[in-house]
């Protein structure tokens, strides 16, 4: 047998390792600048001038030895986890071995001088087609200089101050500083995440910490985003602070099929082991809040003085992942947005937070989160399950804060509702008598300006309100309308299923009945026969009929809630309808029982789809959240309190879910569900058609089975 070897050309690995391994010749130079530090080098420094380019550090520096066993052997490396004293101790940045060839990515021809405590200097020479070494008669300090010639790139002013900016969010370290010098002029490279302050760099921060033994996220949300004054509206509410532990498993339930799937609860659970500890720090501020909403909101910073804009970074140790410098938005903010457009007042959708709004640092480490692992180019990760779980661990964080700032946001549009506007008179008047505008006095000039500026920012708020109400309405339609299509598509079935109603229904019976008559039915029903299930004849008919059953309940509702009739205002018997409702639920489902404290003959003017929409999506929830194991006593009560109607619904269940159980009102957000299979959408609808009477939700429990409380309006 013939052991054989690959023959690469020189030229070839440069071109394919180099030139097309780097999308952009910033990441080439941080990938030097991670060489110098896994060099344990305290200063490195970048020297652009003309066509040449010099990275000069004082690290370690290589020997002949190390040139040969090391730098010569392309994907080699001999780098672990830490290096350097314990005080002064690194998590080495390299890991692939490729990283030198960076240089070729950078320029046609390169000289490396290095050299090591004790040892004599080296040059090693290259045009990527043909390699040299030799020993230097100069002396060196120890270090590694690189300089690189035949440069790629027109290296102006413009492009090296890039180069700075990326340098500055893509390392997040201190034991090494990095300088540029170019024309002359020598520049330190600054961490741009440094010390944060509220009211400087951001109004709030949110801080993450994600644990694997437990499988908990803390999220700890620091605000400094309103005035005192808001206290009032919010007075159970700490402005300052908040503090919420997530149970991952239980919180992420809703996704494991998109994430994992075909994963079981233990897989589940050692996937989000997988993804090891890791923090984040995230900070939130508005880009440009306009005076009249910082007025309305009473936001108590409108413009930041160094507002940090560069996104959210993920850093492996003392780097970041080169395409998640914060240039990409990889964790989705624009698309999650898009996809729930409302404004942070809307009384029912839910807020997002948009790109330009959040920043900050997500830190993992090399050894704790292994399974992140590196596109071979390094210019990302490698987007497997571990890392899509990872991405929602954190959105499941900013989820946290979102629906904390919104809760704020409402308090205040709620209660303190509009500005009281000052009417324009000057203008009034001028506009009736268009002649006494020559002879304006220079006060009443002032006055009559001022009142232009103040219309035509109130016309600018206008438009916006309207921007909101149309982003509202488009929201709730494109929502509705995916039910409406699966619900015209379900009734079109039912439709075609109505004419085999009575043979769905009576089907079992007559197959029993043929089975007696040929006498079969005796020898189906012996229990010898009867011991597996596929062969248990009469057990199969019998589930057969309850799944006929449902059919017939399916069809039956699809046909009868559809019609005209319920959508158009009346005077509604309350006590009558919700009868209804009940006795159609409990034919249905044999183990529930609802129990109505309404008062006889009780008349409201409402809508029939409205009372349905809320009282049979409580009722599926309540089914579907408990088991027939035990009858499920379900008790709705209905009175009159002025203008409203207030109704209180209770069940003896389970309760809400651990995830829900802490923060109930999450419920009511569009898409929040703990079912593999559900679709979030039940208990929005309820929140949004009790909203759209002029009412509200006044409080929800699932501690001990669950229970809502609420007040109907009269408006349809």
């Amino acid at each position: 047998m013939e052991k054989l070897e690959y023959i690469i050309e020189d030229s070839t690995i440069a071109e394919v390792l180099g030139v097309q391994n780097f999308t952009n010749e910033e990441s080439a130079v941080l990938e030097l600048v991670k060489n110098a530090y896994d060099a344990q080098a305290k200063r490195v420094t970048i020297v652009i001038a003309g066509d040449s380019m010099i990275i000069h550090d004082d690290g370690i520096g290589m020997d002949r030895q190390k040139i040969l066993e090391a730098w010569m052997h392309v994907g080699k490396s001999d780098k672990e986890y830490l290096v350097g004293e314990r005080k002064e101790q690194r998590v080495l940045a390299g890991s692939k071995g490729v990283g030198r060839f960076a240089i070729a990515r950078l320029g046609a021809r390169a000289q490396v001088y290095s050299k090591m405590a004790g040892r004599r200097p080296i040059l090693w020479t290259t045009d990527w087609n043909t390699n040299t070494l030799e020993e230097c008669q100069e002396e060196y300090e120890q270090g590694t200089k690189i300089k690189i010639e035949a440069l790629r790139d027109n290296w102006t002013a413009a492009r090296v101050r890039n180069l700075r900016h990326f340098l500055s969010r893509t390392y997040n370290d201190d034991s090494m500083e990095i300088f540029v010098e170019y024309k002359g002029e020598i520049q330190e490279v600054k961490r741009y995440f440094k010390e944060f302050r509220l009211g400087i760099h951001c109004v709030s921060v949110i801080r993450l910490a994600y644990h694997e033994k437990t499988q908990t996220l803390e999220c700890l949300i620091e605000s400094d985003e309103f005035k005192e004054q808001v206290n009032r509206f919010c007075p159970d509410m700490n402005l300052k602070e908040q503090k919420i532990v997530l149970d991952m498993a239980e919180e992420l339930t809703g996704l494991r099929a998109e994430i994992a799937e075909g994963a079981d609860e233990e897989e589940w659970r050692a996937l989000l082991a997988e993804v090891g500890d890791f923090t984040a720090e995230l900070y939130f501020s508005l880009k440009n809040p306009s005076s009249t909403d910082a007025e309305k909101f009473f936001y108590k910073h409108r413009m930041l003085e160094e507002r940090y804009d560069m996104g959210v970074i993920l850093y492996r140790n003392a780097f970041s992942i080169s395409s998640h410098d914060g240039e990409k938005d990889w964790l989705e903010f624009g698309k999650r947005s898009r996809k729930s457009p409302v404004a942070a007042s809307h009384p029912t959708g839910a807020w997002r937070v948009r790109e330009n709004q959040m920043a900050g640092r997500v830190m993992i480490d090399k050894r704790r989160n292994s399974s992140l692992s590196d596109l071979m180019n390094r210019q990302g990760l490698v987007e497997n399950d571990v890392y899509k779980l990872f991405v929602a661990i954190i959105i499941a964080g900013i989820g946290c804060f979102e629906r904390y700032r919104q809760s704020i946001i409402r308090s205040i549009a709620r209660k303190n509702g509009t500005l009281t506007e000052k009417k324009p008179k000057m203008v009034a008047e001028i506009i009736k008598s268009p002649s006494n505008l020559s002879g304006l006095s220079s006060k009443e000039t002032e006055q009559f300006v001022s009142e232009l500026v103040r219309i035509t920012e109130e016309n600018k708020e206008n438009q916006k309100r309207i921007n909101e109400t149309e982003n509202k309405y488009q929201y709730d339609i494109r929502l509705l309308n995916v039910l409406a299509t699966s619900g015209l598509k379900a009734t079109s079935i039912a439709h075609e299923m109505h004419n085999d109603r009575n043979s769905i229904d009576q089907n079992i019976d007559y197959i029993i009945k043929a089975l007696k008559k040929y006498g079969l039915w005796e020898v189906l029903s012996d229990q010898e026969n009867r011991r597996y299930i596929y062969r248990d004849i009469p057990a199969l008919l019998d589930k057969n009929r309850r799944i006929n059953r449902k059919i017939i309940t399916f069809m039956d509702v699809m046909l009868s809630e559809t019609e005209k009739k319920q959508f158009e205002p009346e005077d509604i018997d309350i006590y009558r309808l919700l009868t209804e409702i009940k006795n159609v639920w409990e034919r249905d489902y044999s183990w529930i029982n609802i129990q109505l404290k309404i008062e006889e003959g009780f008349v409201y003017r409402s809508a029939q789809d409205v009372f349905r929409v809320i009282f049979d999506n409580l009722i599926l929830n309540s089914i579907q959240q408990n088991d027939e194991e035990n009858i499920l006593e379900i008790q709705i009560v209905i009175e009159q309190k002025g203008k409203y109607l207030h109704a209180l619904y209770r069940d003896a269940g389970k309760g809400l879910p651990p995830k829900f159980k802490l923060d109930p009102m999450r419920i009511l957000e569009v898409h929040e569900t703990s079912r593999t299979d559900g679709h979030g959408i039940g208990m929005w609808m309820v929140n949004n058609t009790i909203t759209n009477t002029g009412g509200e939700i006044k409080e929800i429990n699932g501690l001990e089975g669950f229970h809502i409380e609420f007040m109907l309006g009269g408006k349809v």
